[in-house]
């Protein structure tokens, strides 16, 4: 019963914080919806930025990876997210400034007004949208193991429909000004539920951190190493995911709420501290290993331990946590998803489209998006490691159109467009590679070799070429 009331009592908190995060807000402009206004300063920022990254995913999807994969995932999570940070140092500062100069809404406002291209716009936001479809999937199916796991009175389906509902609310209380305050408490709840149950861990294990992994050497010792064969993929993936890190399109949407670019490389330094967390959760996995074999759904690793290790109050604040992670990350992704329908597909097949009406469809697509994503992690589940692979295959696409932007003026829309589409039909045509390498990392070369040679086949018209020296100027 505990636990049911320490959930409740964190979601209904979230919503007192979305209705707070209202004040000032002008719900019937779009660059107040979708990004603020540009208004963000380092405090909030620092927890938008963060919050869209560790997700359920995280909570669960991590320990379960390990569970089942061992040191291999231990090994690509941590380095590709580490190496994804100078990355987007020396990226975010020009998709930041690409939207300024452009009064982007959107990430594909920013990529269109660069190329001068409405159909690059339009592309690039079909492509976004289709990629993103398994990236909430992802949320929903942490959900529905979150609610049939830890049995908190009700089924998992009535579970998500409230996720839903307060997902929409959100968005609709004060766009993005809702989730990037909710990502605070959302934060500091899923920091505290990971190590409060790593910390059990080690205390409940004679010799503690020591007598985990000596526990392991003897139970499964095949999970403390990475195994030459899958070598390749672990460093093909790991390349092609550092650079695709800030290519998500609610990333990208967060780098274009911040107030200045100097926030954002501020954050790019800051951002690692949030791995603490790491320790923990894989103190927590490895305790999964040794204490609970042949768990069915390997997802479910770290709420076994939870159950069978934490008092109810504390199985509440995990369950709690986890919701919110997973609710913040569908209102982001769900407002992103509406945004770029309204403004980069619906706007540019009806140009004469009013700023209240494109608000408006926002909010619609928003919601429909959320609704099927939702049948479609009940009907069609998977594993949450292999969801998170799919999305990042096709989102990390667009670091073609991206680095080009200010390093190649000679870069033209009908190479962008070419390398895109063919990366992207690729991805659906390759089968098992040798060597387990990455499809994502084969389709990112296929972009950029097809990107430069049409490129270099046609010629950027004069607009192009003066939105280059706009952005590289100082």
């Amino acid at each position: 019963m505990i636990a049911i009331i320490v959930f409740f009592s964190i979601l209904a908190f979230s919503v007192v914080i979305a209705i707070l995060s209202k004040r000032g807000a002008i719900n019937s402009n779009m660059s107040e919806v979708m990004t603020a206004g540009g208004s963000f300063g380092p405090f909030l920022m620092f927890f938008l930025s963060v919050g869209e990254i560790y997700s359920i995913g995280t909570l669960i999807g991590t320990p379960g990876a390990i569970y089942s994969k061992g040191a291999s995932y231990v090994v690509w999570f941590m380095i590709y997210i580490l190496l994804a940070y100078p990355v987007g140092y020396f990226i975010n500062p020009y998709i930041w400034k690409m939207g300024r100069l452009s009064k982007a809404s959107t990430f594909c406002d920013a990529i269109g007004w660069r190329y001068n291209s409405k159909l690059v716009q339009f592309v690039s936001a079909t492509v976004a949208i289709i990629f993103l479809v398994p990236w909430v999937q992802n949320q929903f199916a942490g959900m529905t193991i979150l609610f049939k796991f830890l049995n908190l009175g009700f089924s998992p389906t009535t579970g998500i429909l409230i996720s839903i509902l307060l997902a929409f609310s959100y968005i609709v209380i004060a766009g993005i000004r809702a989730p990037a305050w909710v990502s605070i408490l959302k934060d500091i709840l899923l920091v505290l539920g990971i190590v409060i149950i790593g910390c059990v861990c080690v205390a409940k294990t004679p010799g503690g951190i020591t007598g985990i992994f000596a526990n392991t050497i003897k139970v499964a010792p095949q999970t403390l190493t990475v195994e030459p064969s899958a070598v390749p993929n672990t460093i093909t993936i790991i390349i092609f995911q550092m650079l695709g890190f800030y290519m998500l399109p609610f990333t990208a949407q967060a780098t274009l709420s911040a107030s200045n670019k100097r926030i954002l490389r501020k954050n790019s330094i800051l951002m690692p501290l949030y791995m603490i967390m790491m320790p923990f959760l894989i103190i927590a996995a490895y305790y999964a290993v040794n204490n609970f074999k042949n768990i069915a759904n390997p997802d479910n690793a770290l709420l076994t331990v939870a159950i069978n290790t934490l008092p109810g109050w504390a199985v509440g604040l995990i369950a709690g946590g986890g919701a919110l992670t997973a609710i913040f990350v569908m209102a982001f992704v769900g407002l992103t998803v509406g945004g770029l329908f309204s403004k980069n597909i619906l706007g540019v097949i009806k140009p004469d489209i009013s700023e209240g009406s494109m608000t408006l469809w926002t909010r619609i697509i928003t919601g429909i998006f959320l609704a099927s994503s939702a049948i479609l992690s009940l009907y069609y589940p998977m594993l949450m490691l292999g969801v998170v692979a799919l999305s990042y295959s096709g989102l990390t696409q667009a670091f073609v159109s991206i680095l080009f932007a200010f390093t190649w003026k000679r870069a033209t829309k009908w190479g962008i467009l070419s390398g895109l589409v063919t990366s992207v039909v690729s991805l659906f045509l390759m089968t098992t590679l040798p060597y387990g390498i990455s499809k994502g990392f084969v389709a990112l070369i296929i972009n950029f070799v097809i990107t430069i040679i049409v490129s270099l086949l046609t010629k950027p018209d004069d607009e192009t070429i003066l939105r280059y020296d706009q952005l590289t100027s100082e």
